[in-house]
C-alpha cells in the first residue's frame, strides 16, 4: 500500500523528525530542509519524501516507508528514538480518526504493541503462518477481523490482562489497521529489551500523572541502584508490593532474574495491567502482577495469602507511597504500628508487611522510606520495629530532587535483612552514603555534567556509591572519592548511638560527629559554649505588615555565599518579604540554621541596620574585643569542628534544619586573642587566593565566549564579504 504523497505542517514535521518547531525554523533559514508556503495563509508545509530523505541521510528511521514490508527493519536499526517516533504515529493514527483521549490510546497502543510481539512468536514458530501485521500492511479486506482473532487469543491466556474490558481491541477499524502498517515492517522481538522498555515507559509517563494512590514513577537511576543493592539471586522469590508500572521488576528481570519469581502487587486496576503488559514486552512472560481491591498489599484479602510463598519472599524491593493514609480500622488492628490507631501513613505500615513476608533470617528488603520515618520523633516506633526485627545493612540518603516534580521530600533507601529467630542486636557494619545527585533535574528532565575530556555524562552520585558498597561487601577500605559520598558505621559506634537516639538517617550518624568530638577533645584550650559567648538578638518584624511599601535592607538566604563568608545586602520592598526577618547590625554573626551543611555564617560589616531570613539567627558577641574576635567566630562557624556537633542534629524533612538549643550548645575551642587572629589572617589570605582564581575563572571564560565571536565574525565576512 503505497503512502500518498503529501504536505505536513511545522507541528507533523517537527514530530517526526523528533526536533522542535524553533528547530525546523531554524533549519528553514541554513537551507537544510526548505519548506513550501501554503498559497492561503503562508504557513510553512513541508514535503513528506523531504522529510524523509532528511531521515535517511541522518541514519534515523522513518517506519511507514511503502518499501518496508514486514519484518524487514533490522534490529539494529531499531534504537529508542525510532520507537519513541513510532509511538507518536501510532498516537496519531487514533487521534486522526475517531480521536479518543489519552488514556485510551495509550491502551489501544499498548495492546497492538504487545499483539506485534505474540504475532512474531507465532510467525517464529510455523513458516506456514500468515502474519496479521502483514495482512494489514497489503490492505486485506479482513484485517481487522484477524487483528481482534487474534488479540482475543493471545490475551486469553493472562486474565488479568482482560481486567477492566481490555480483553479486545477499539472499535476504531480504521486506527486499528493503520497501526498494524505502522507496526508490519518493525521486528519488534529482535530490538533490545531495553529499546522497548525506553519508548513504552515514555509513553506510561506521559500518560499517567499521580493518583490518589500516590502512584508516581521511581527515577531509573535509582530503580538500577536498588536493584543492584539488593543483589537477589536469580532463583529468589522477589516482589514488589506497590509495584506501579513495574519498574523494579523489569531492572530484576534485566539482571537475570527468573519471570517465574517474579510477582507485583498493585492496588490501581489500571495500573496493574500496565505493570503486566510492561512485563510481557520486557520478556518477562511468567512473571506476574496482582491487582487486589480495596486495601491493596496492606489488607488482609484471602488471595494476598496465595500470593506470598511459603517461608515467605527471599527479596522484597519497593518505593510505597509516601503520604497518604491508611484507615481501615480492622487492617489497622492487625499491625504493631497500626493497633488502636485511627489513621497511619502508607509508607509506614508498609515496613512491618514488608518485614512479615520476608523469610526468617535470610529475607532481604530494599525501600524507599521520606526521612521524617528515619527521624521524626513521631516514627520512633517504626525504627523500634526495624531494630527488633532486621539487620540494617545500608542507609543511602537521596536528594530532595529524586522524586520531583511528583513529590518533594527527603528520602532515604533502606537495605535490611530480617533476623532469625533468638537473633539479637545490630549484628552489621552499616554501609551509609549521601547521593547529592541522581542524574535528574527538578522538573524530572536528565541532568548532565562534561568531564574533562569533554564527554557529557549523566550526573549520578550512585554509580559511585554502588561502587563504595560493593567494596565495603569484599571488605575493601574506600578510595577519596568514594569517602566524600559514603562511610562505613562500624557495628560497635552503630550500637552506642541508637542506644542515644534510634535515629537510622544518615546524617545522625554521620563521622564528622566523631572527628569533631575527638577535634575538642585534643583541643588544648577552653571550648566554651557558644551561649557564653554571644547573646541572641531578637528583635524581628515582618515588614509585609510593617510597611509593605518601604525599602528594607535585606539578605536573603540565596545572599549568603556558603563556606566564603560572603553576602549581599539588597533593596526590597516590604511587600515583597511576608515571613519574619531578623534585625542585624555591625558587628554582629549571622548564622543559617537551615541546611547547616552549606555552612552559611557571616560578620555583619554594615554601617546601617539591615534585616536577614528567620531561618539564621542573629549573634551579638557578649566578650570584649580583646578576648573574642567576631571574625574568628564567624569562622568557627563554619567549620568542620562545628558541622560535626550539629550533623546528628539535623531534622525535618524538604527543609532540615538544627534548632536554637543546638546552635546555642555547640563548643568553640577559645584561644588567646593573637591566636584567633592568626586564624583569620591565615583564612583571609586563602579568601583572597579564592578570589583571585575566581576571578581569573571568569576572566578566562570571556576569553572564550571572545574567540567565539571573532570565529562567528570570520565564517560570516567568508560567507558574506564586504564591499569593497
Amino acid at each position: 500500500m503505497d503512502e500518498p504523497t503529501r504536505t505536513l505542517t511545522v507541528g507533523e514535521a517537527a514530530e517526526l523528525l523528533g526536533v522542535t518547531p524553533a528547530t525546523l525554523r531554524n533549519w528553514d533559514k541554513s537551507g537544510k530542509l526548505i519548506p513550501d508556503r501554503d498559497p492561503i495563509n503562508g504557513y510553512r508545509l513541508y514535503q513528506l519524501d523531504d522529510v524523509k530523505q532528511l531521515l535517511r541521510d541522518s541514519g534515523s528511521l522513518y517506519l511507514p516507508f511503502a518499501e518496508l514490508t514486514t519484518a524487514t527493519v533490522a534490529a539494529e536499526r531499531l534504537d529508542a528514538r525510532a520507537l519513541r517516533r513510532l509511538i507518536r504515529q501510532m498516537s496519531a493514527a487514533f487521534r486522526d480518526s475517531e480521536g479518543g483521549g489519552l488514556l485510551e490510546r495509550f491502551e489501544e497502543i499498548t495492546k497492538l504493541v504487545y499483539l506485534k510481539l505474540y504475532d512474531e512468536q507465532q510467525a517464529a514458530l510455523g513458516s506456514d503462518y500468515e502474519s496479521a501485521f502483514s495482512s494489514a500492511h497489503n490492505g486485506s479486506t479482513d484485517s481487522y477481523e484477524r487483528l481482534c482473532r487474534l488479540y482475543e487469543k493471545a490475551v486469553s491466556r493472562y486474565d488479568r490482562l482482560s481486567l477492566n474490558g481490555r480483553g479486545n481491541l477499539s472499535e476504531d477499524r480504521a486506527a486499528i489497521v493503520r497501526v498494524a502498517e505502522l507496526l508490519s515492517g518493525v521486528a519488534l522481538l529482535e530490538a533490545e529489551a531495553d529499546v522497548k522498555g525506553v519508548a513504552y515507559e515514555e509513553l506510561v509517563r506521559n500518560t499517567f500523572e499521580k493518583t490518589e494512590n500516590q502512584q508516581f514513577f521511581t527515577p531509573r537511576t535509582v530503580v538500577s541502584f536498588m536493584v543492584d543493592l539488593l543483589d537477589a539471586s536469580p532463583e529468589s522469590d522477589l516482589c514488589d508490593p506497590a509495584c506501579g508500572s513495574g519498574g523494579f521488576l523489569i531492572e530484576a528481570l534485566s539482571t537475570g532474574a527468573k519471570p517465574e519469581r517474579l510477582k507485583g502487587i498493585e492496588i490501581d486496576k489500571r495500573m496493574a495491567w500496565v505493570a503486566q503488559m510492561n512485563l510481557l514486552i520486557h520478556g518477562g512472560e511468567g512473571a506476574e502482577v496482582f491487582y487486589v481491591s480495596r486495601d491493596g498489599a496492606l489488607g488482609f484479602d484471602l488471595a494476598l495469602a496465595d500470593i506470598v510463598p511459603n517461608g515467605g519472599f527471599d527479596a522484597i524491593i519497593t518505593n510505597p507511597p509516601f503520604g497518604s493514609d491508611f484507615s481501615s480500622e480492622d487492617a489497622l488492628n492487625q499491625y504493631r504500628l497500626g493497633y488502636g490507631r485511627g489513621t497511619r501513613r502508607r509508607g509506614v505500615l508498609f515496613v512491618e508487611r514488608c518485614i512479615d513476608w520476608l523469610k526468617e533470617g535470610t529475607g532481604r528488603l530494599a525501600i524507599v522510606l521520606d526521612d521524617s520515618i528515619l527521624n521524626g520523633s513521631g516514627n520512633a516506633d517504626v525504627r523500634d520495629l526495624i531494630l527488633d526485627r532486621c539487620v540494617v545493612e545500608a542507609v543511602v540518603s537521596l536528594p530532595e530532587v529524586a522524586f520531583k516534580p511528583y513529590a518533594s521530600v527527603e528520602t532515604s533507601i533502606l537495605l535490611l535483612r530480617k533476623k532469625g529467630h533468638g537473633e539479637e542486636g545490630p549484628n552489621s557494619d552499616v554501609f551509609m552514603a549521601k547521593a547529592d545527585q541522581v542524574g535528574r533535574k527538578p522538573n524530572g528532565d536528565p541532568l548532565h555534567k562534561r568531564l574533562e575530556s569533554g564527554e557529557s555524562v549523566l550526573d549520578n552520585d550512585l554509580e559511585v556509591i554502588l561502587q563504595a558498597w560493593r567494596k565495603h561487601q569484599a571488605g575493601l577500605a574506600l578510595d577519596d572519592a568514594e569517602r566524600r559520598v559514603a562511610f562505613v558505621c562500624s557495628e560497635e559506634r552503630f550500637a552506642r548511638e541508637i542506644e542515644q537516639s534510634n535515629r537510622l538517617d544518615v546524617m545522625f550518624h554521620h563521622p564528622s560527629r566523631d572527628a569533631a568530638d575527638e577535634a575538642l577533645a585534643r583541643s588544648p584550650y577552653p571550648t566554651p559554649k557558644l551561649a557564653d559567648l554571644v547573646e541572641l538578638r531578637r528583635d524581628t518584624a515582618v515588614p509585609n505588615a510593617v510597611d509593605p511599601y518601604e525599602m528594607w535592607r535585606y539578605v536573603g538566604l540565596a545572599n549568603i555565599e556558603s563556606e566564603t563568608g560572603e553576602y549581599e545586602v539588597t533593596d526590597v520592598f516590604g511587600g515583597d518579604v511576608k515571613s519574619a526577618v531578623r534585625r542585624f547590625e555591625n558587628g554582629d554573626v549571622v548564622f543559617s540554621k537551615l541546611r547547616p551543611e552549606l555552612r552559611k555564617a557571616f560578620l555583619a560589616e554594615e554601617t546601617e541596620e539591615a534585616y536577614v531570613s528567620g531561618e539564621c539567627y542573629v549573634l551579638q558577641p557578649c566578650l570584649s574585643p580583646d578576648q573574642l574576635d567576631p571574625r574568628y567566630l564567624a569562622f568557627m562557624l563554619r567549620s568542620d569542628v562545628v558541622f560535626g556537633q550539629l550533623v546528628y542534629q539535623i531534622s525535618g524533612t524538604g527543609r532540615p534544619r538544627v534548632n536554637k538549643a543546638a546552635v546555642l550548645n555547640l563548643r568553640i575551642p577559645l584561644p588567646p586573642l593573637p591566636v584567633q587572629r592568626d586564624i583569620v589572617a591565615t583564612h583571609d589570605r586563602a579568601h583572597g587566593q579564592y578570589l583571585t582564581h575566581r576571578r581569573q575563572s571568569l576572566e578566562e571564560m570571556e576569553r572564550g565566549r571572545e574567540a567565539l565571536a571573532r570565529a562567528e565574525r570570520l565564517a560570516f565576512e567568508k560567507l558574506c564579504p564586504s564591499a569593497v
